[in-house]
């Protein structure tokens, strides 16, 4: 199956929003409504401005509709004028003053560019039309500067963008436009002479009078109702001054034409009046208007913003209902989870009574969801605490009964351990006395498993307090336990002794430790066993082997077993041996390591640290002990350990293994150092006997040094006449005669001269002749042996006997 798609993050959050909290999920509901009311509020906020400030900047062009207004109707009176004197001098005046105050309106302004340039194009055609003498060019050129001048109005209305006031500005343009064909008419007629050659002008003047009726119809259209009387009478004598001007064209009619002009004029005046009226209406309009969109976007953005802040307001009322107690459940939640139930979990695992139903309450009252939620939670918590009293009282039950059945365990392979001494004692076949050595041997690896049993189940194994145990006797007894012993060589044994409330368990620790070698090593590969005094006191022993190794990764889940102590996991039944391992060094602060033992990349194998602290250590006055027999014992890979440095000679950051390699790392722990350091050249060791034999021989056998004392506490029935005598061959064998040499140069020996006190001498036959051959018979000595030894056994153990008693 393919692995889903990574989330995607948007603004620093993950998208899709499952991994949200409520309160940025609560959030999010309540800011989109609100960005989406914001921004349509804003839109429409926006569009009322806007048509404000559109009205407001009409308003202030009104004083160019004002001006273009009389610039216009100026211009028309300029026309009119010139028809009698051709330089009117005051109405030039007045229309070139009006020109300059409407170009300064525009500039001000600012009106549309191409209005401005159109503008300013027929005005320049002033003066070339005031020289002029044509009368027919002069009214028409004066005409369109006019129309173009009344075009301004609906520009600068128009972009109000307000239709109500458009239908006014057109009406307005069309009012100039009409009263600027009276002008033309006026000028034309009074520029008529007697006689027929007044075509032109007739003609021109009868074009603009039909000008005038086709404006004065679409006028009649768009004005509005009040005001179309009005304009219906300013144009009464329309119709019949047309008829006059196209009859004229045919027939002489002079003398009526003056007749005409009156009615023009008052024409005029009457489109003068509807003018101004008009544009007095229209800029009262767009002040007006102006005024009530400012005064509705104002309201209107109040409104939005109030009704946005008080739907804000409940929201966050509404939405902190919510998440207080989602926020007081979830507190409840973490410190239950995190706190308060392992805190009680532990205190029952302690055996302290603990009443499931003393749960606080979260605290949250409420009868919604949420409420609901919250008693299920604390009825779960009451729940969970009640079984973990169950489960704590069941483990308790199922422990006592494991150590029930490790103890009777424990006690019968202890009677068939008592059982197969005695039969040990009594044996004189040696054949079936190395059977029972071996049914001893395997009775006490018995023995370790049902101690295992104990420390799985909680307890700590019974152990009988006989006094410190020397270093030797420790690694002698922890290589006993194990099954293959013979693959086990011990390298090196330091002076000192181990406290007996530690000296057990650490022979169990390092039985089990042998044990793991053997078990994943070749069954021809050697064990290795090994220890040293460390700088602070205590003792560093090292198990070799050279087996099949683990990964790095099993490595250090192995060690961090070790370091949890007595932690139970899942892996306790697969590693029961680290378990105990672990507990037990848990229990006197002893430190387990395992590393690899060449190395990364070198050869392969496991070797195991154990260092014990000093506190547990009793130390030897005389010199450490480096074999257990005659000459030195083997280092393995080619190193040895005469001249190996103590502990406290060796830098904390170069710590070395005591098997010749060096590791990466070895953590530091009850002050043992860890790091790489050289090992020197060592002597040859021979080696040692084999641990079963160690095991089952009393001290009455093993060798001593005679530097060292005999251990204080050690009771009077080890000591014999034998031992005088076996010290004194011992002292015999050390001392050294100056060989003879011979004049040949080679050394002269003498017989009898190496031979020890107390040796045994050549056996006499019957008849004082001297036997030709060795006497000695193996079978014999043999039996003679184990004669003595059971007998000196039995004594012992009487004398031990009457001595508690």
């Amino acid at each position: 199956m393919e692995d889903s798609a990574p989330a995607a993050r948007v603004g620093g959050l993950t998208w899709p929003p499952t991994a949200w909290s409520l309160r940025t999920k609560i959030a999010a509901v309540l800011l989109l409504p609100t960005i989406v009311a914001l921004t349509l509020a804003g839109i429409r906020i926006d569009s009322e401005l806007d048509q404000a400030n559109r009205l407001s900047a009409v308003r202030d062009q009104l004083s160019i509709v004002r001006d273009t207004l009389e610039l216009a109707d100026l211009l028309d009176q300029e026309l009119v004028a010139s028809a009698a004197n051709p330089t009117p001098t005051a109405q030039i005046d007045a229309v070139d003053a009006k020109v300059a105050a409407l170009q300064q309106d525009v500039d001000f302004a600012v009106l549309p560019a191409d209005t401005s340039r159109t503008l300013n194009t027929s005005l320049g055609k002033l003066s070339g039309l005031r020289a002029s003498g044509d009368p027919v060019a002069k009214t028409t050129g004066y005409h369109e500067i006019v129309t173009q001048l009344s075009n301004i109005p609906p520009t600068v209305i128009g972009s109000a963008g307000n239709t109500d006031l458009n239908a006014p500005a057109y009406t307005l343009r069309s009012l100039i436009q009409l009263r600027s064909a009276l002008a033309v008419q006026e000028t034309l007629l009074r520029s008529v002479r007697s006689g027929n050659a007044n075509q032109a002008e007739l003609a021109a003047a009868a074009q603009s009078a039909a000008e005038e009726s086709a404006i004065h119809s679409q006028v009649a259209r768009d004005i509005s109702p009040e005001l179309a009387p009005r304009l219906t009478n300013a144009l009464a004598a329309l119709s019949d001054r047309q008829a006059v001007l196209q009859s004229a064209l045919v027939v002489d009619r002079t003398p009526e034409l003056s007749g005409l002009l009156l009615p023009i004029a008052n024409e005029s005046a009457s489109l003068g009046d509807l003018i101004a009226g008009i544009s007095a209406t229209l800029s009262g309009t767009v002040t007006d208007a102006t005024n009530a969109i400012r005064s509705k976007t104002l309201r209107d953005a109040a409104l939005v913003i109030g009704a946005l802040l008080s739907a804000l307001a409940i929201a966050l009322l509404m939405a902190r209902s919510l998440l207080s107690p989602v926020r007081r459940l979830h507190t409840a939640a973490l410190t239950a989870a995190h706190e308060e139930l392992p805190q009680t979990i532990q205190r029952v695992r302690d055996g302290e009574d603990i009443s499931w139903e003393s749960v606080e309450p979260v605290g949250v009252e409420t009868g919604e969801e949420i409420g609901q939620l919250a008693r299920a939670f604390e009825e779960m918590h009451r729940q969970a605490i009640r079984l973990a009293g169950e489960q704590a009282e069941l483990r308790k039950q199922v422990s006592e009964m494991f150590m029930t059945l490790a103890r009777r365990s424990q006690s019968m392979v202890e009677l068939q351990l008592t059982v197969l001494e005695g039969l040990e004692s009594n044996e004189r076949d040696p054949q079936r006395l190395d059977e029972l050595f071996r049914l001893d041997h395997l009775a006490t690896r018995l023995r370790r498993n049902g101690e295992n049993l104990q420390v799985l189940a909680g307890g700590s194994p019974s152990r009988h307090d006989h006094g410190p145990v020397s270093m030797v006797e420790l690694l002698r007894g922890a290589t006993s336990e194990v099954k293959d012993y013979r693959r086990i060589k011990l390298a090196n044994v330091p002076g000192g002794s181990v406290r007996s409330q530690a000296a057990a368990d650490i022979v169990h620790i390092l039985a089990e430790l042998l044990e793991n070698a053997t078990r994943f090593s070749p069954p021809e590969a050697k064990v290795v066993l090994t220890a040293d005094r460390g700088s602070d006191g205590g003792l560093l022993v090292e198990v070799v082997d050279h087996g099949l190794g683990m990964t790095q990764e099993d490595l250090d889940k192995a060690n961090h077993r070790l370091a949890a102590g007595d932690t139970v996991s899942p892996e306790t039944a697969r590693r029961m041996g680290l378990f105990v391992v672990g507990r037990l060094a848990s229990l006197h602060g002893v430190t387990v390591r395992l590393r690899l033992t060449g190395g990364p990349g070198g050869e392969p194998g496991i070797t195991a640290s154990v260092h014990v602290p000093g506190a547990l250590i009793i130390a030897d006055s005389g010199t450490a002990r480096q074999s257990l027999v005659n000459g030195v014992a083997p280092k393995p890979n080619g190193t040895s350990l005469e001249n190996y440095p103590s502990l406290n000679e060796i830098s904390l950051e170069n710590y070395p293994t005591l098997n010749g390699s060096s590791h990466g790392t070895l953590p530091v722990a009850n002050g043992v150092p860890s790091g790489p350091h050289p090992l020197p050249e060592r002597k040859p060791q021979a080696p040692m006997n084999t641990p079963i034999f160690e095991n089952v021989v009393s001290n009455w056998f093993t060798e001593h040094s005679p530097d060292t004392p005999e251990p204080a506490q050690r009771s009077q029935n080890w000591l014999t006449a034998a031992d005088d005598a076996r010290r004194a061959a011992e002292d015999a064998v050390r001392q050294s005669t100056p060989a003879t040499i011979s004049p040949a140069g080679l050394p002269t020996r003498t017989p009898g001269a190496q031979l020890a006190p107390g040796a045994a001498l050549p056996r006499e036959r019957p008849g004082g002749r001297q036997a030709t051959t060795d006497f000695r018979d193996a079978t014999a000595v043999r039996n003679n042996l184990s004669r003595h030894y059971n007998g000196m056994r039995a004594a012992r153990q009487r004398t031990a006997h009457e001595e508690g008693s």
